[in-house]
């Protein structure tokens, strides 16, 4: 059984509502995100649809260097993972994203974790070999987001519930 960890050596992810929407729309916009409502839609709907949200803060500065998020879980067993940090080592995306899989895993019979990135390879989530085997490629979105000025595609990823067991408890032992 798998225990829903929030924190890491490096990180804590602290249950996010209402009352940090402004900050969520403050990482959301130091990151170039095009498209924003305005804030006061923001966050008016903020959180609807989602599980879980979390700020990620540095433990050794207290600083919140971004959020991550879990939508709710489909019927079928998935749901969608987005992990949002600005300019931060690979060392603390690793840590969100594997502490973020492993909380839907823990939390909910969660069959599968999706991931939307616009690189190519499971790298772009964070993780290094071996844990780079639990992360599939499932599609190429063309031409699907506009984003910096540019059209970009769409990469998306899952993480099966299997391919955590193997690899993903085995990284969670090293980062907490």
């Amino acid at each position: 059984m798998l225990f829903p960890h929030t924190e890491s050596r490096q990180i804590e992810l602290r249950p996010a509502g209402v009352k940090d929407a402004a900050k969520v729309y403050d990482i959301l916009f130091r990151l170039g995100h095009g498209g924003l409502p305005v804030i006061d839609r923001f966050v008016d709907t903020f959180g609807q649809g989602l599980a879980a949200c979390f700020l990620v803060y540095r433990k050794d500065t207290g600083e919140i260097v971004g959020f991550s998020t879990l939508s709710d879980l489909s019927p079928a067993g998935h749901l969608r993972a987005d992990v949002h940090l600005a300019g931060q080592p690979d060392e603390v995306r690793t840590d969100a994203v594997a502490l973020t899989v492993n909380f839907a895993f823990a939390m909910w019979r969660t069959r599968k974790v999706y991931f939307h990135a616009i690189e190519a390879g499971a790298e772009s989530l964070g993780f290094t070999e071996p844990h780079t085997a639990m992360v599939e490629a499932e599609a190429v979105l063309p031409k699907h987001m506009y984003f910096h000025g540019r059209v970009w595609d769409v990469h998306v990823f899952a993480i099966y519930r299997e391919g955590w067991d193997a690899h993903g408890v085995d990284l969670l032992k090293h980062i907490v």
